[in-house]
């Protein structure tokens, strides 16, 4: 009869929410700390496998031993507890486990009050740099060293200006005093690079209850989040709204003197943006069960990979880094202040003229945009614009474009770039 009742709950155990039963169990086991061996070795926020089995045979979670170990593996299987070494199975024995909940996963360092350690506790507003050409206080570029600063300058960030919204997005995807969780034994996976592929990958791994590591030196969320997919959307959006009052007249509907109003239209961006960073922020990943590390990784062996002078060993590991944009090596380019696809969105006023150097997507809708907020913009390509599209659909891109204002030079060679007063001729 015992038997047959364990078959029925192991088979409605399935629709039941996991999650709500690892929580009953926790508030009845005897979490806390343990220390065992010589020298005794400190296990934090650990219970016993053995006085789990008694718990949950008198609360009536499980019939007996047999029924208790199941439901403790089922649960292990699950990824909401796991043993402190990742050596053992739930088992009736003197051997510890920690709850998801309870491990280190990482966390933001908190302040004597119990604040979290803020970007904005630490950053000055930048100061400009006197030269009268530039289109605000410095624009800067993501550092390829990121991993090896100190991390106490918005410049090696790559993002400003440092408002509200900016901080907020700092302290969700860079936090300014992240504290690496301890790594564990061994991890199933460990995952190299926290943009979309990344984030994604580590979820899912850990989801199944795998022990995952994920290693991120610049900003989780990637380009899409951060410098891709969300800022030129937001920007996009705004671009499609003041092109449809120009022309409203065709659906008469007439708007006159439209203008656009460009430093509200970023800061509406980096609202949106900073709303949308939690869903990848270090925070929320490690609460998903994720061990979130910052900082530069390197491969030290097969199964090794070392961080903040810390090695982590793994079964497998995931390559998510991306990539940033190539600078052309054209003369002169390096002595003027250009913008890339990343810096673009920290500008703050707009450009009397925009010179795009390159006729791809996304050149090209950062032409159309710019154009249709008031900047006089001009492409130039090597060879025609959208090369790799179909030709027909690129000639009514281009053509549209153009009856918009915008100007291309095709087929260009560079020799050189020479900055001028107010202006940046291109040769």
């Amino acid at each position: 009869m015992a038997r047959a009742k364990t078959v029925q709950d192991q088979a409605s155990l399935a629709d039941n929410d996991l999650d709500d039963l690892a929580t009953q169990l926790r508030s009845i086991f005897d979490v806390r700390d343990r220390r065992y061996g010589l020298p005794p070795k400190k296990y934090p926020k650990c219970f016993v496998g053995a006085e789990a089995v008694q718990r949950m045979i008198e609360r009536g979670f499980a019939i007996d031993e047999h029924d208790a170990v199941r439901l403790g593996n089922l649960l292990l299987q699950a990824g909401a507890f796991s043993h402190v070494l990742n050596e053992h199975p739930f088992k009736n024995e003197f051997l510890f486990y920690r709850f998801r909940a309870d491990a280190d996963h990482g966390k933001a360092t908190r302040k004597p009050d119990g604040s979290t350690v803020s970007w904005a506790d630490f950053l000055a507003p930048f100061t400009n740099g006197g030269d009268d050409d530039d289109l605000q206080p410095r624009i800067p570029e993501r550092d390829p060293n990121l991993g090896e600063f100190a991390q106490d300058e918005l410049e090696t960030i790559g993002v400003s200006p440092l408002d509200a919204h900016n901080v907020k997005l700092l302290d969700n995807v860079h936090p300014r005093a992240w504290h690496d969780p301890t790594p564990k034994p061994r991890y199933n996976l460990v995952v190299i690079g926290a943009g979309a592929g990344g984030l994604v990958s580590s979820a899912a791994a850990a989801g199944l209850g795998a022990h995952v590591a994920l290693i991120e030196s610049h900003l989780l969320g990637g380009d899409c989040l951060n410098v891709g997919c969300v800022p030129s959307k937001a920007l996009l959006r705004c671009a499609h709204v003041a092109h449809t009052a120009r022309n409203g007249a065709a659906y008469g509907v007439r708007v006159d003197n439209v203008s656009v109003d460009f430093a509200a239209v970023m800061e509406r961006m980096r609202r949106l943006r900073a709303q949308i960073a939690p869903n990848d922020s270090a925070q929320r990943y490690a609460g998903l069960g994720v061990d979130v590390f910052q900082g530069r990784a390197r491969f030290t062996g097969r199964d090794t990979v070392e961080i903040n002078g810390k090695t982590l060993r793994f079964a497998k590991a995931i390559i998510a880094t991306g990539g940033t944009a190539a600078i052309p090596a054209i003369p002169g380019l390096k002595q003027v202040p250009y913008l890339t696809n990343a810096t673009i969105f920290n500008l703050t006023e707009l450009p009397r003229h925009l010179a795009v150097i390159g006729a791809g997507p996304i050149g090209m809708e950062l032409a159309q945009a710019f154009r249709r907020f008031g900047a006089a913009v001009t492409v130039f390509c090597r060879g025609q614009a959208l090369p790799k599209e179909d030709p027909e659909a690129a000639r009514i891109v281009i053509d549209a474009m153009q009856r918009e204002g915008v100007k291309f030079q095709g087929c260009s060679t560079y020799t050189r770039i020479e900055r001028g007063r107010g202006q940046t001729p291109i040769h």
